[in-house]
């Protein structure tokens, strides 16, 4: 897989991973598998492993996000075959603190690599796209620590409920807020709206910060091709 991905396609294979997650989860509650829970954690694997190799900058983070995906995958597999749930706490906080590492490393090529070209409008899709899985995976701890913190969610396992808290955070992000899913509980409802916030300035910060690399990239490209008085 390292050698199949490369740093000019490197966030169309992380997009696809997320899609394929997102529409993974989607399809098993829409058919309401029996082996859902163990569906939804394979998914997760498969898309941690594609995020290790995917957003690399080698080094250090390699391995730490080795380890990181290692554990997660190996909580997953526990979890399927266990049959309590003892294992949740330790899977939500893994995976939410893997995406946010994932998050700040798309961040960096995007914001700081100096140039827009199509990999980087796909990385900026994918930075939307974890934002608000992040934040679904942050709903799911809370509601594990407070439950009721949401109402419209199912009492079980929390693979049943993370499509709807996914379908929840996409909502809350982009501002849309159509009611079928409420926080209910004062923590729920300062994430909700940090969320919001969040996607609002996201949106703002990030055609800002475009634009203006584009701008300086065609200035530049111009300088190149018609040099100064000076420097003839």
């Amino acid at each position: 897989m390292p050698k199949l991905i490369q740093q000019r396609d490197n966030f169309s294979w992380l997009l696809g991973a997320l899609i394929f997650l997102l529409f993974g989860d989607a399809l098993f509650a829409q058919l309401e598998f029996h082996q859902g829970q163990r569906l939804v954690n394979a998914t997760l694997m498969v898309t941690v492993v594609i995020a290790v190799w995917s957003v690399n900058e080698g080094g250090r983070w390699l391995n730490w996000k080795l380890g990181m995906s290692f554990i997660i995958v190996s909580l997953m597999i526990s979890d399927s075959v266990m049959a309590e749930n003892t294992l949740a706490i330790y899977q939500l906080a893994s995976v939410f603190l893997f995406l946010s590492f994932t998050l700040y490393l798309c961040w960096k090529q995007v914001m700081f690599s100096g140039k827009v070209d199509g990999n980087t409008i796909i990385g900026s899709i994918c930075i939307y796209i974890l934002l608000a899985v992040i934040w679904a995976f942050a709903y799911l701890i809370v509601e594990m620590f407070v439950p009721g913190s949401f109402n419209g969610l199912k009492s079980g396992l929390w693979q049943e409920n993370l499509g709807a808290l996914v379908y929840y955070s996409f909502v809350t992000l982009t501002t849309l807020g159509y009611g079928d899913i409420t926080p209910m509980q004062p923590l729920a409802r300062f994430m909700a709206y940090l969320e919001a916030i969040t996607g609002i300035f996201y949106t703002t910060v990030l055609v800002a910060s475009l634009i203006g690399m584009r701008m300086a990239h065609h200035s530049g490209h111009v300088h190149d091709q018609h040099p100064s008085e000076n420097e003839k």
